[in-house]
């Protein structure tokens, strides 16, 4: 794939991201249908220890993994079919004899990580879940991205499916038929990574069975690539999860409770950036390898990306309060928070785009630096923001750092891979966005909330005319040849 310019090219790249991204828009809708009866369920004081779990959980997982999942997808096209085998191995034993480490130093002191996270030491039934849902996703990671490295896309989107219903039908059948605790949640976590580690394992069971060689020196390649990522995933952790964090301490459950539920709405995005990345990482890898100098094909990716994250963010900001309607009561005070939320998938999934280079010279370290200075810009904010506005305070500290994260990540990538990204209209966009977030947030007035994420969302699509006639062309182009070919 050269670039977007041929339109066999562009009907190929939309159909192929579309059968990696039709799994999650299903999955979003679910999780759509299904988040509006859990809050009718749980209270906001059990929605915010849930979250908790939620936090220690990605916090141990990404420990655990040694960044060799990182190493896993680097190397994947740098093997021949027949070695893959090899390298699924090599990069999963490290990660699972570390993760039964973990498993018997959290069984050790499950008191003290109870109390830690739910202020109660008697927890003992989520803490064996806590370990036993890390021992399965250390396997789902590598089982689905064995999947998308081998760029099923079918396959990849039905499987997130059937762990988005997982997740929905054993948090409502629990809260239903047990008890409609903060278990619930934990409960569906638990078997979501179950049965999509499943599936994901008996759709490529001829490479995870069979005969396989261990090298002792990939390992170590593996492992030298990966771990800057740990640091990095920590610190990481630190930036995306400070906010709640500091709302537990100056706060309570309940505040995190709705901090929670406004990143539910906000998944609607977080669909567009999973469902991009998971088809982006093994396109990009797989352009850079055949063609280093087709710097074109991702100059006209962050465009197009740009302005569809942008276009979207502020859809999502019009409509907000009208989705938060469907949510029990208690829980639609967490409106207002969406705004300022909304710009983590933005540029986060722009950033895969723009940051590319980084993975491409394997200069890993340089996510180290921008995570360091995102977190510490993002802890202060909390620090300062918080005990005065609450979850406001939270949100709007967030928003800000994430577009420092973007702004240093794309530095140093441009300096390794230089590429013309157009930043002077992102910036353009992101400055608008937060102008738009700001008001949606701290402003009490419905009627001009609506009104300036309409101006926004009409100055976004100015400044990316051109992507968004194109978009709309090839649609329309697409919608028209379908049509014909069923016809006939």
């Amino acid at each position: 794939m050269s670039g977007l310019s041929n339109t066999n090219d562009a009907r190929s790249f939309v159909k192929s991201l579309f059968q990696f991204s039709i799994g999650q828009w299903i999955a979003a809708f679910i999780t759509f249908i299904t988040t509006p009866i859990i809050t009718w369920l749980i209270i906001p004081n059990e929605f915010g220890k849930a979250a908790m779990f939620t936090l220690a959980f990605n916090l141990i997982l990404n420990i655990v993994l040694l960044g060799a999942d990182q190493s896993f997808v680097r190397f994947f096209y740098e093997r021949k079919e027949i070695k893959r085998r090899d390298l699924l191995w090599e990069s999963l034993l490290p990660s699972l004899i570390l993760g039964i480490i973990t498993f018997i130093i959290i069984g050790i002191f499950w008191q003290e990580l109870s109390f830690l996270l739910f202020g109660d030491a008697n927890h003992f039934t989520p803490i064996l879940l806590l370990d036993l849902t890390i021992f399965v996703a250390i396997i789902e990671r590598y089982a689905m991205l064995l999947v998308r490295m081998k760029q099923r896309g079918k396959a990849y989107s039905m499987i997130k499916v059937i762990n988005s219903l997982a997740n929905a039908i054993f948090t409502i059948l629990y809260a239903l038929l047990v008890a409609k605790t903060f278990y619930a949640v934990i409960i569906g976590l638990f078997f979501s990574h179950v049965f999509s580690a499943t599936v994901a394992i008996i759709y490529e069971k001829d490479i995870w069975f069979g005969k396989f060689k261990i090298n002792l020196n990939s390992i170590k390649s593996i492992i030298n690539y990966g771990l800057p990522f740990v640091p990095t995933a920590v610190i990481i952790w630190i930036f995306q999860s400070i906010d709640r964090i500091a709302i537990r301490n100056y706060c309570d459950f309940a505040e995190v409770g709705l901090y929670s539920a406004a990143f539910k709405i906000v998944a609607v995005m977080s669909l567009l950036q999973n469902s991009f990345a998971n088809y982006w990482v093994p396109v990009s890898y797989e352009t850079y390898e055949k063609n280093p100098n087709n710097t074109a094909f991702f100059e006209k990716i962050s465009l197009f990306i740009s302005a569809i994250m942008f276009a979207c963010g502020m859809l999502l900001v019009i409509f907000k309060d009208v989705i938060f309607l469907l949510l029990e009561s208690s829980y639609r005070g967490a409106a207002g928070l969406t705004a300022f939320l909304i710009l983590m998938p933005i540029m986060d999934t722009v950033a895969y785009v723009t940051t590319i280079g980084i993975n491409f010279k394997k200069k890993t370290y340089l996510y180290i630096i921008r995570a360091v200075i995102s977190a510490t810009l993002n802890v202060i904010g909390n620090i300062i923001l918080v005990p005065k506005y609450g979850a406001e305070g939270a949100a709007l500290s967030t928003g800000i750092s994430y577009v420092v994260y973007f702004f240093i990540g794309t530095y140093y990538s441009q300096k390794l891979y230089p590429v013309d990204y157009h930043l002077n209209k992102f910036y353009t966009c992101a400055f608008i966005f937060l102008i738009v977030a700001f008001i949606n947030t701290f402003v009490p007035y419905l009627l001009l909330q609506i009104i300036s994420a309409i101006i926004g969302l009409i100055i976004v699509l100015f400044v990316y005319k051109e992507q968004i006639i194109y978009l709309f062309n090839f649609s329309k182009n697409e919608f028209i040849r379908l049509k014909s070919k069923k016809r006939y």
